[in-house]
């Protein structure tokens, strides 16, 4: 029997990575107007940053229903797989509860550990790749599990955004509501911290910004993972690649895009990274 890694969209993780690693990724719902799209399978970043953009339809997102997520355990246990399901924070999104009532339905026969990362996007996206490659190593389930939640507080993340306007409509802004009210052109950088945004400083322009996002990683070091992800710059974010190519080798650097749920509340021109310190 394998452990397989269930995850969802909100992770922000490259389909090849979870490809790579057998994770299967739940869609969260994206919706625009009065139409319903799966994250990831009929809406893409680009379709969600258009919308955002010309501002007609404000898009909204919703959890994946317990029904997706039993659909998903049922196949995965039929199978012969145990399953580790690793989700957004609780405090954001009531995806958590989708997935423990999956669980719940399923009774006894289901072996299924369900953990709150308290994170969201690609630093969620790590915590899922380091949990699959424990998984490759033929633990048992609990161990996996317990070695996850106990490694939790070593991933972290900033989120250098253009403008809070898309966090503060979406209802997710948390403790980063003390940044509203700043000068026009303050860059926010952003982080997550017990499971809600919270905010990490206030950059007087973009350039300083980028500067701080790289000085704020090499504070970090030494590292075990690392990630830069962008809404829609990707030169950008290759150039912070690049950048920190000498706290991890390149090829070791996760790209990832945040995609249509975390864009919602992102919005164009943001960039981050996401990190994972070494215990």
């Amino acid at each position: 029997m394998a452990i397989r890694i269930v995850t969802d969209s909100s992770a922000d993780l490259p389909s090849d990575l979870a490809e790579r690693w057998n994770i299967t990724v739940v869609p969260c719902n994206v919706i625009v107007g009065d139409v319903s799209y799966k994250d990831g399978v009929d809406i893409s970043p680009d379709d969600l940053y258009g919308h955002l953009i010309a501002g007609v339809h404000y898009p909204t997102t919703s959890q994946p229903s317990a029904a997706d997520f039993q659909s998903v355990y049922t196949a995965l246990i039929d199978q012969g797989h145990s399953i580790l399901s690793i989700h957004v924070s609780g405090k954001l999104s009531g995806t958590l509860n989708s997935a423990e009532q999956a669980k719940a339905s399923m009774g006894d026969r289901a072996e299924i550990q369900i953990v709150d990362s308290q994170l969201a996007s690609i630093p969620l996206g790590l915590v899922v790749l380091a949990a699959a490659e424990l998984a490759e190593k033929g633990l048992p389930l609990a161990d996996v599990a317990s070695k996850v939640a106990g490694s939790l507080s070593l991933t972290k993340c900033y989120f250098l955004l253009d403008t809070l306007e898309y966090l503060q409509k979406g209802g997710r802004i948390g403790k980063a509501q003390a940044f509203v009210g700043s000068i026009l052109n303050v860059k926010p950088i952003l982080g997550l911290e017990d499971g809600e945004a919270v905010p990490i400083e206030r950059a007087r322009n973009r350039q300083r910004g980028l500067r701080r996002l790289l000085e704020l990683a090499r504070q970090a070091a030494p590292l075990t993972q690392l990630a830069v992800i962008h809404s829609n710059d990707p030169l950008l974010a290759q150039g912070l690649r690049q950048e920190l190519s000498e706290l991890l080798p390149e090829d070791q650097i996760v790209s990832a895009r945040f995609g249509a749920t975390l864009g919602t509340y992102i919005g164009p021109g943001a960039v981050g990274l996401a990190l994972t310190r070494a215990g």
